[in-house]
């Protein structure tokens, strides 16, 4: 009687174990198969971390059901279009550079569009998640149907064929840049150009420009500058969120409760690790540049790094017009750097 009445118990028990077991699991075991669009070509150094992430990390936190395949610039929409096409819905998601869309959403121009802010990733992360900018950002896109997330804060550097050790050695000089920084650098008495990624080195190359930046010691390296410029110049033009992660809210909201959170947490957690390893990047390739192809650090003096500080916040005030929301970010990003007595 006493081990019939044990078996009972152990398949009560056991029945139990297996139905909290199915309780446990979530209800919802359909697999979400979202494609993102890149403004990086698959060739650039930021496009296949982001691809491994979404191919290994969130897969494997989600058990396979969210999958999301981030496809090369070009390969689905033009990159000026990304905004639109996620908005509407088209594409679940994309990365993309916000200076795309400043004219819609001003305050993202605060973001990438301001030169010569913060000096190390550190300081930039902490402006946009311990100071609230990136929740402002977050509020201002959620308005067009969007969920935004900075993808990294890395630094924009350039090279050039000739060294700038003072503001004078800009007059002159042909850059080829592109938005706020090139207007900084034409207020510093450069001649800034925008030529098209794919013509930039032969432009080097032949002397139709002096310099360019394309990201910084990484971008110049993967797009073999060096080998026909050999100064890269400090300070760094600017260290910014200028990259970021669009989603379209809709395709948000129809995840299970779970899975919008596992999602959320892994590209909060992901910009930390991200830009630290970018940073990394940046050492290393710098050393390259200079071990192997014989670049020579030019830096500027610091009375001069004065100068293209007060050119850099022109830019910033411009930003500031725009609307009341850019103002009081603007506002906040001069206290903050008040603080770390970057101006006074």
């Amino acid at each position: 009687m006493k081990r019939k009445l044990f078996y009972i118990v152990l398949v009560s028990s056991l029945m139990i174990f297996a139905a909290g077991a199915v309780f446990a699991q979530p209800a919802d075991q359909k697999v979400y198969k979202w494609n993102f669009q890149s403004h990086w070509p698959a060739g650039s150094a930021s496009f296949k971390p982001l691809k491994d992430f979404f191919d290994q990390n969130v897969s494997k936190m989600t058990n396979g059901r969210l999958l999301i395949t981030l496809h090369p610039a070009g390969s689905m929409v033009p990159s000026k279009d990304i905004f639109a096409v996620c908005r509407k819905g088209t594409i679940e998601g994309a990365t993309a550079a916000p200076i795309y869309w400043m004219s819609i959403i001003p305050i993202a121009a605060v973001a990438a569009n301001c030169p010569m802010t913060f000096r190390t990733a550190k300081e930039g992360l902490y402006f946009h998640f311990n100071l609230g900018f990136e929740q402002m950002l977050k509020d201002a896109h959620a308005k067009h149907n969007l969920l935004y997330y900075t993808e990294k804060i890395y630094p924009t550097a350039m090279i050039g064929k000739k060294p700038i050790r003072k503001v004078s050695d800009f007059k002159g000089y042909k850059i080829r840049s592109s938005g706020a920084i090139a207007e900084m650098l034409k207020d510093l008495g450069a001649a800034p150009t925008l030529i098209p990624g794919e013509e930039l080195y032969l432009a080097l190359q032949t002397g139709v420009i002096d310099g360019a930046h394309w990201g910084a010691a990484s971008g110049a390296l993967t797009m073999k500058l060096p080998e026909v410029a050999k100064y890269y110049i400090q300070p760094d033009l600017a260290m910014s969120g200028t990259d970021v992660i669009i989603i379209n809210k809709d395709a948000f909201n129809a995840l299970p409760k779970d899975l919008q959170t596992i999602l959320d947490k892994a590209l909060k957690d992901r910009v930390y690790q991200r830009s630290e390893e970018y940073i990394g990047e940046e050492k290393k390739a710098l050393e390259t540049m200079i071990k192997d192809y014989k670049v020579t650090v030019s830096t500027l003096e610091p009375a001069d790094q004065k100068i293209m500080m007060v050119a850099a916040m022109k830019q910033w005030d411009k930003v500031a017009a725009k609307d009341a929301e850019s103002a009081k970010a603007i506002g906040m990003l001069k206290d903050y750097l008040r603080t770390l007595k970057y101006i006074d």
